[in-house]
């Protein structure tokens, strides 16, 4: 156990002790689709387009995210690899530069954004329900020691962490959709929120555990396990969690699901669940974060590179990352599934990973732009293919890799 602290298999293949279930990889991914994020992301789709437009929007995000998280854990349970390591393999060891670098500088984000909406949150709940205003700067820089501790852990703290809370917090959002309902209550909401812009945002807001799957997946040892417990997580719990999440918003006009659970008297244990959930979120994504840079630079250790990032995500949640919220969500909703786009087609075309990959894969690059590009120009209603901009860029990336990587070969050859 030491030894995975220290390295955590950054920059080498799993060995076989290490392997288990498919169940390690539901558990993280449950608890973490539990956290602060997605509850903020349900009032506002929901707010913003009605109860059944959302719930639908919930659906086919939902499923969208099943597909691509299953294949992309799948990937990394077949290889044993992480996703810096799948990088270097699809895009080659320069181009894989590039793709980790833009993964480690987001994931470092997303950190801050996840500190950011809890510390805002609990300290408006705490005021609620106490009368005393709490900084929400500190609460963000005490979740950010916590969620460090949780990332040293490595897979294994992640899963424990999920184990525990996953169940208590369905089982919270259960009871407060049942407490918080009110039929005479229902109203209509103007559709504010285009269909297409919030299936984006549902794929946005865990869009960077789809494309870090590999990182648990390559800890089980059936692929086909792996595939099928982030498919059922994200495909059947992810749309299960926002719609249950929303329905009670909506009724109670309240700003989001804690505001719901202060209403019907049940305040301080959902934030004290909540928080926990936030915090093995943010923890997936610093452990990722930082094995991507751990395995870029050489001379890092990964647990020196958890706590600087942890230390990054504190700074960024002081400076109010959640402003910034639903455009950060749109952003990584179109640049981050060409990538997993890429390491899934080149995974499945590749029937053995190569020892000395190339400096460049010019077609996974241009497929990668290609992709974020379509999905920029769709969520900003320049072009589209489908009205989703998630689904656009993944088409596209699809598209161009699949036509241009027979032609480069032929040239090669």
């Amino acid at each position: 156990m030491s030894e995975f602290i220290a390295e955590g298999y950054a920059r080498r293949l799993v060995p076989d002790v290490q392997l288990g279930g498919g169940q390690r990889v539901f558990f993280i991914v449950a608890g973490a689709l539990c956290g602060l994020p997605g509850y903020v992301l349900a009032a506002q789709v929901v707010n913003g387009m009605g109860l059944q437009r959302a719930v639908l929007a919930f659906v086919v995000g939902g499923l969208l995210s099943g597909f691509l998280g299953a294949l992309s854990c799948y990937c990394g349970a077949r290889t044993r690899m992480n996703l810096a390591m799948l990088a270097d393999e699809a895009f080659g060891t320069v181009g894989g530069r590039i793709v980790k670098t833009v993964i480690a500088i987001s994931l470092a984000g997303w950190v801050g954004v996840i500190l950011s909406v809890l510390g805002a949150t609990a300290g408006s709940t705490m005021h609620t329900l106490y009368g005393t205003t709490f900084d929400s700067a500190w609460i963000a820089v005490i979740a950010a020691v916590v969620v460090t501790v949780i990332a040293l852990r490595g897979v294994q703290g992640l899963e424990h962490v999920g184990m525990v809370i996953a169940p208590l917090l369905l089982a919270l959002i259960a009871w407060t959709f049942f407490k918080g309902c009110a039929p005479a209550a229902v109203s209509s909401a103007p559709s504010s929120l285009g269909f297409g812009a919030a299936v984006s945002a549902v794929v946005g807001e865990y869009v960077v555990g789809i494309v870090i799957q590999p990182d648990y997946g390559r800890f089980v040892r059936r692929p086909v396990s792996a595939a099928i417990a982030a498919g059922v997580a994200l495909g059947v719990a992810f749309p299960c969690i926002l719609t249950l999440a929303a329905i009670p918003t909506f009724h109670c006009g309240a700003p989001d699901l804690i505001g719901v659970m202060v209403m019907v008297g049940i305040g301080l244990p959902a934030l004290a669940l909540l928080m926990l959930g936030a915090w093995i979120d943010a923890s997936a994504c610093l452990y990722s974060g930082s094995l991507s840079l751990t395995n870029e630079v050489k001379r890092f250790e990964l647990p020196w590179v958890v706590v600087g990032i942890g230390v990054l995500g504190s700074v960024l949640a002081v400076l109010h990352a959640e402003r910034v919220f639903m455009p950060f969500l749109a952003i990584l909703g179109v640049a981050f599934p060409p990538v997993a786009a890429v390491n899934i087609l080149h995974t499945f075309r590749s029937r053995e990973t190569v020892s000395d990959p190339p400096a460049y894969r010019p077609v996974a690059l241009l497929a990668w732009a290609c992709g974020s590009v379509s999905g920029y120009f769709t969520s900003h209603d320049y072009f589209t293919l489908t009205g989703i901009a998630s689904i656009d860029s993944i088409v596209i990336t699809a598209g161009v890799w699949l036509c241009a990587a027979p032609l480069s070969r032929r040239v090669a050859a």
